[in-house]
C-alpha cells in the first residue's frame, strides 16, 4: 500500500524534474543560437564590427576585411557586380591597388613633383633618388617611405600594354600633366587615342584632364 500511496508523489516529482531539464536545455540552445553569427554557405557577418563600423564580410567571390581612411586605394572595379569607393585599405581581397597620381598628397597633380617622382619610380629608383628636388613644401608626404605606398606601378599601365614603362606610360603621363592634349600626348608612344588615355586617367587615377 505504501508504494501505491507514494506513486502520485513520485510521478509529480519526476514531472517537475523533466520540466526543469527541458527549460535548461531550451535556455542553453537559445544562448548558443544568439552567440553564433548570421551565416549561410555564401555570406557571413560576424557579431563584432571592425574599425569604423565596417563589418567583415565574405563570400566565394568577395571578401572585405578593412577600414576606411586610405585615399591611396582608389575606386577600381573588383568583382563584376561590385565597386569599391575610395577610402579602403589594401586588405581587400580580389582587388588591385588603385592608380594614384597625387602621390605627395597635397591635392595637386603636378608634373614637376608627382609626375617626376612616378617616372623615377618607373625607372626602378627608390629612396632619395625618387624624392630629391621633386618634393613640395607643405605636402603631407615628402619622404620615400611616405610616398612609396602610393606608387602603384601596375595601375600606371596607361597604354594598356600590360606593364608600366617609363618610356611609354611615363612619357604619356608627363605630357598629360604638362597640359598637352590629343596627339601631342600619344604621338610616337601608342596607338591608343587621347580620349582613351584621358578616360583612364580621369576615371581610374583621380585626374581631371580636359
Amino acid at each position: 500500500m505504501k508504494t501505491i500511496e507514494n506513486a502520485p508523489f513520485r510521478i509529480d516529482w519526476l514531472s517537475r524534474i523533466a520540466k526543469r531539464l527541458t527549460a535548461a536545455c531550451f535556455i542553453t540552445l537559445a544562448a548558443a543560437v544568439v552567440a553564433q553569427p548570421a551565416s549561410s554557405p555564401s555570406y557571413r557577418i560576424p557579431l563584432d564590427t571592425l574599425n569604423n563600423g565596417i563589418a567583415e564580410m565574405s563570400s566565394a567571390s568577395y571578401k572585405l576585411a578593412s577600414s576606411v581612411g586610405d585615399s591611396s586605394f582608389t575606386a577600381r572595379l573588383t568583382p563584376l557586380s561590385s565597386a569599391l569607393a575610395p577610402g579602403f585599405w589594401h586588405a581587400v581581397i580580389g582587388a588591385t591597388q588603385g592608380c594614384v597620381l597625387d602621390v605627395d598628397g597635397n591635392g595637386v597633380i603636378s608634373a614637376t613633383a608627382d609626375g617626376l617622382m612616378i617616372l623615377r619610380a618607373m625607372l626602378g629608383l627608390s629612396d632619395t633618388a625618387v624624392t630629391q628636388g621633386a618634393t613640395v613644401n607643405g605636402a603631407p608626404r615628402t619622404t620615400w617611405a611616405q610616398i612609396a605606398p602610393y606608387v602603384h606601378l601596375a595601375a600606371l599601365n596607361i597604354d594598356g600594354s600590360g606593364n608600366a614603362n617609363a618610356a611609354t606610360d611615363g612619357v604619356l603621363l608627363l605630357r598629360a600633366m604638362f597640359g598637352l592634349t590629343g596627339s601631342a600626348v600619344t604621338s610616337g608612344i601608342t596607338t591608343r587615342t587621347w580620349a582613351d588615355i584621358r578616360t583612364y586617367l580621369n576615371t581610374q587615377c583621380g585626374g581631371s584632364f580636359q
